[in-house]
């Protein structure tokens, strides 16, 4: 029995042992797998915000697409005051930081230059560094793409066009035709699109003409009229209105009554109005 007692006591040791050998490999098994699964999630989180991202090189837009659009049109052809420019700069400012990423804005600008009409960019905004993580995605090439390919264009240029005055036309119309002609797929878009007008809404070009007196009524009954399109349908309208100069004898309200009527024509509906006043 004592002998049959040590055999018993001698397995249970030795079990003991081998499962004491054992552990150590099972509990590496387990930690590896656990790693796997891990970089296997960060791989998939990584490639899954690659897609995300994914643009066009050129319009930094998605490549499904934009998801918004704002197509802003400048009329300086008459100088702006130092307090209306400091205030259109933060609202466009203010436009852009609060736009959606992925969203599309064209600038343009109304100028007597023919060659000057249509959007002189056109780019997405894309993520900034911001909207993306540490673990997997370079921050600063995110950062380095949001401010060299995207702010400094948009913002370079809107100080070009800003600093333009004294036009001897002012095609407001045939400039805003020319920027939504020119931004691809504005007027077939079917998401949330915006037309952002910077003007004194004093329409001068040989097509109509608050100067020589025109309105609505009498440019409606002109050939001219004809080639009026409804290519604002389903857009926002806002109107950032410039004070009109002191030398303007035109009646004002004939003035409020085209612009109202012209975007009800377009497709567009009644714009909301912000004034650039300048004390």
């Amino acid at each position: 029995m004592a002998r049959s007692s040590r055999t018993s006591r001698r397995s249970r040791s030795g079990a003991r042992r081998r499962a004491t050998r054992r552990g150590p490999s099972a509990l590496l098994i387990l930690g590896a797998a656990a790693a796997l699964a891990v970089l296997a999630g960060l791989f998939l989180l990584q490639r899954q915000t690659e897609e995300q991202m994914a643009v066009d090189p050129d319009t930094l837009c998605p490549t499904g697409g934009p998801r918004a659009m704002v197509a802003i049109l400048v009329d300086v052809t008459d100088p702006l005051a130092p307090a209306q420019a400091m205030k259109l700069r933060e609202y466009v400012r203010r436009e852009v930081d609060q736009a959606e990423t992925g969203t599309e804005f064209s600038l343009g600008m109304v100028s007597d230059d023919a060659s000057r009409l249509g959007a002189q960019v056109a780019l997405c905004k894309p993520h900034s560094g911001a909207d993306v993580s540490q673990l997997n995605q370079n921050v600063r090439l995110v950062e380095s793409r949001y401010e060299d390919r995207f702010l400094k264009p948009l913002n370079g240029l809107f100080e070009q066009m800003i600093a333009a005055s004294n036009a001897k036309q002012s095609p407001i119309m045939e400039a805003l035709q020319a920027l939504i002609g020119d931004t691809p797929g504005f007027v077939t878009f079917d998401g949330p699109k915006r037309v952002i007008l910077v003007s004194d809404l004093l329409q001068h070009s040989d097509a109509m003409s608050f100067y020589r007196g025109q309105d609505w009524q009498g440019f409606a009954a002109s050939p001219t009229a004809q080639r009026l399109s409804q290519s604002l349908g389903g857009a926002q309208v806002e109107l950032y209105l410039i004070p009109r100069p002191s030398g303007f004898k035109g009646d004002p309200a004939a003035v409020e009554d085209f612009w109202i009527r012209y975007f009800d024509h377009q497709g567009a509906g009644l714009p909301v109005v912000h004034r650039l006043g300048d004390l």
